[in-house]
């Protein structure tokens, strides 16, 4: 999604707001569509991608007072990129892109007066608990990044079939194994957040609803771009498809899972 300047659709291959969760990305890309339209959208800027990673579902991020409502985004300076930046400037905040690096030292200073990263192990090694006190668990706008290798598309092109399989089946083996990696260390990574003095919080139902009116605007802006649009309509059909059984099998599975044992 750093490249959104050069064209939105990018976005659809990281991560959009209220979009897919790593394993939906996984369905869509490989056997719903997605990855036809990824070749579409690489190959106008010479480049040839592959899924290669995945975050999970990324925090609300850190802020040093609490967010109570939509209004408490108005003149909010906040590190978030992407379409997710877009839909906080909807509601009044600023949205400032830096690196990963920068975040702690503008969060401490007051540069910015919130930030969000990734998740609980990666915001952990940078330190931001020491740079503000409040952390929202559960974000908006990365519900499932998906993190890719791009190759030239001249260089793919001349390399043999059994190299180009060989790329692929390390780019899936590394999908897989990344995505685990996240979820291995963030559990542990949280229970020694809170355990230091972090507050834990989730986002009220009323800005959950603001993040959604202004995820359609910007949705809805783009739409006259024939690639977005197409982006965008084989995203939500194959979202669709995929969580109709997801919530009836999976998530029914878990809450029911958490109510017997007791999470």
């Amino acid at each position: 999604y750093y490249y959104i300047g050069q064209h939105p659709a990018f976005a659809f291959f990281t991560a959009v707001p209220f979009g897919m969760t790593a394993q939906e990305i996984n369905n869509w890309i490989y056997h719903m569509g997605g990855n036809e339209l990824m070749d579409e959208t690489h190959e106008e800027f010479g480049m040839k991608a592959f899924l290669a990673g995945n975050t999970g579902t990324q925090a609300g991020g850190w802020f040093r007072k609490e967010i109570n409502s939509a209004a408490d985004f108005e003149g909010l300076k906040y590190r978030m990129p992407g379409l997710g930046g877009k839909v906080i400037s909807k509601m009044g905040a600023s949205s400032i892109t830096m690196a990963g690096g920068e975040i702690f030292q503008a969060l401490q200073s007051g540069a910015v007066d919130g930030a969000e990263w990734i998740g609980p192990a990666s915001d952990e090694s940078l330190g931001l608990q020491e740079a503000a006190p409040i952390y929202y668990t559960a974000g908006f706008h990365e519900p499932g990044a998906a993190l890719e290798m791009s190759i030239n598309l001249d260089k793919w092109d001349s390399l043999s079939e059994n190299h180009k399989k060989a790329v692929e089946i390390a780019c899936a083996e590394s999908n897989a194994w990344t995505y685990s990696l996240y979820l291995a260390n963030n559990g542990a990574a949280l229970e020694r957040l809170i355990a230091g003095g972090t507050r834990a919080l989730a986002f009220p139902d009323s800005v959950w609803d603001a993040f959604g009116a202004g995820a359609l605007e910007v949705f809805e802006e783009n739409m006259s771009d024939d690639l977005f649009k197409r982006c965008y309509d084989s995203f939500r059909a194959s979202m669709s498809a995929t969580s109709g059984w997801m919530s009836r099998a999976e998530s029914a599975y878990t809450a029911q899972r958490d109510r017997v044992l007791g999470g």
